[in-house]
């Protein structure tokens, strides 16, 4: 299938990396990023509003004004004591080139966000653009798929490798741990080394693409060019341009679900699972505010989506490695975390404009949010109902013996046995204890023991939940 060429003048690429935490070193981690640079974003900081974007400038008013008030003020919180979301930027403006097969793309690191989100959670922002202009959108495309790609392990994600001044790297994650960020790969919390199979929200272990690409002006954009974008399908390893579907009408039914149309013919935004990509054939000169909205707003509303669905997932996980009938304070913990997450942070509407709204629904329909949350929701209250049955069987067993203890005693008042222990502790004289002497001895020492029994289980549940929420 031969596929039309697209000209591309600017591309300004953002790449999303998910991670995880101990919530106990959030201030530590704040400290350590001060100290190599970072700068802590606050919407009063107005002199960071040009530092982080490259050639654009980002309004603070907008943001502030874009969420309702009772998220705008999670967003962005003015103290790092905060135990919202903390972003810490520091600009890099380093250029060097992606290199794959005999062909290379020349691009530039902007600037990198590390924001610390609440319950253990992280997303790194990575900000790039190409500088070799102009250049396919083939181009564009695969340097998306392959800078997206942190540990490449399947055939067509093989073969790209960084090459910068001071260094060349095999893999993404190998040049932002080992030369942009080292100093949090220490508080990366991974279950296998050199491996990030332990984030469940971490998906073929991809970061999530954001683009915006300017195009030759009055060029037509085609279907295929959208649907490419939103697959991310770049070239094939020999270098051709690559679609992955031969099927018009597919192609066609797939763009028109995952594309917002309100600026067409000149300007389209295709939602998908793995990129949000904006595609144009307008003159720089006046995409600018677009830009903005791109590097600010629409940043912003990509970002508190992609929180939602890391959260949601992460829940699934955790529910789902649930030791059945031994892990009850763990179910507890869960119905906690997500009423906490529900009642602060998960708002079907957070966007007050038109356009932020329908974005918003397209984020939340491509990353299957709902669906997730009413399983998650489901699933928790199910174990926890199932749980508290069983909690209910064993206490209607326990009462059972004790009140079998209770009756027993109060037959006999304990005092055939203790009369004759009043002026002697020697214990030979048991062995002449009649029937019912042995029934109250037996069962005094019964209930005796019991009690220490459940004293020691309390006592030990106390101290493993105590420890539990210690190491979260």
């Amino acid at each position: 299938m031969d596929l039309a060429p697209l000209t591309i003048k600017h591309a300004y690429i953002t790449f999303l990396f998910p991670f995880a935490y101990h919530s106990k070193n959030r201030r530590r981690i704040g400290d350590i990023l001060q100290h190599e640079g970072f700068s802590f974003f606050t919407l009063d900081n107005t002199a960071l509003e040009s530092t982080f974007y490259g050639d654009i400038t980002i309004i603070h008013e907008e943001l502030a004004q874009f969420f309702y008030p009772f998220l705008e003020d999670k967003l962005f919180p003015n103290d790092m004591d905060s135990p919202h979301f903390m972003r810490f930027s520091k600009a890099f403006y380093t250029q060097g080139s992606l290199h794959h097969q005999e062909s290379h793309i020349n691009y530039e690191v902007m600037s990198i966000d590390v924001t610390l989100c609440p319950f253990g959670n992280g997303i790194v922002t990575v900000r790039t653009c190409i500088t070799d202009t102009p250049h396919d959108i083939s181009d564009s495309l695969t340097f998306i798929h392959y800078f997206r790609v942190l540990e490449a392990k399947l055939r067509e994600e093989k073969g790209a490798s960084h090459h910068f001044s001071f260094g060349h790297y095999s893999s993404t994650s190998e040049l932002l741990f080992n030369y942009f960020i080292p100093y949090l790969k220490p508080f990366l919390l991974h279950q296998q080394d050199h491996s990030y199979e332990g984030l469940p929200f971490f998906e073929d272990e991809r970061m999530f693409s954001s683009a915006y690409l300017i195009g030759d002006e009055q060029a037509e954009i085609l279907p295929e060019h959208l649907f490419r974008l939103g697959q991310v399908d770049g070239r094939t390893p020999d270098g051709k341009p690559f679609i992955s579907s031969t099927n018009p009408q597919y192609i066609s039914n797939y763009v028109k679900e995952h594309t917002y149309t309100r600026w067409a013919p000149n300007s389209y935004i295709i939602t998908s699972a793995q990129a949000q990509i904006t595609l144009t054939n307008m003159a720089f000169k006046k995409c600018t505010h677009s830009l903005q909205e791109f590097m600010g707003t629409h940043y912003y509303n990509l970002f508190i989506h992609y929180f939602y669905k890391m959260m949601l997932l992460k829940l699934s996980y955790e529910y789902s490695e649930i030791k059945w009938g031994k892990d009850r304070q763990v179910v507890n913990a869960l119905i906690e975390l997500i009423t906490k997450f529900s009642a602060r942070y998960y708002f079907k509407e957070v966007i007050v404009r038109t356009e932020g709204r329908d974005l918003s629904q397209m984020l939340r329909k491509f990353f299957r949010m709902n669906e997730h949350y009413l399983e998650t929701k489901e699933t928790l209250d199910s174990l926890y109902r199932i749980q508290e049955d069983q909690s209910d069987n064993r206490s209607n067993n326990l009462l059972f013996i004790l009140t079998v203890f209770t009756v027993v005693s109060g037959i006999y008042g304990m005092n055939l046995v203790i009369e004759g222990w009043k002026d002697s502790s020697d214990l030979g004289n048991i062995w002449s204890y009649t029937l019912f002497e042995w029934v109250a001895f037996i069962t005094a020492l019964s209930g005796i023991g019991l009690s220490l029994i459940l004293v020691c289980i309390t006592a030990f549940k106390t101290l493993q939940n105590s420890f539990r929420r210690y190491k979260k």
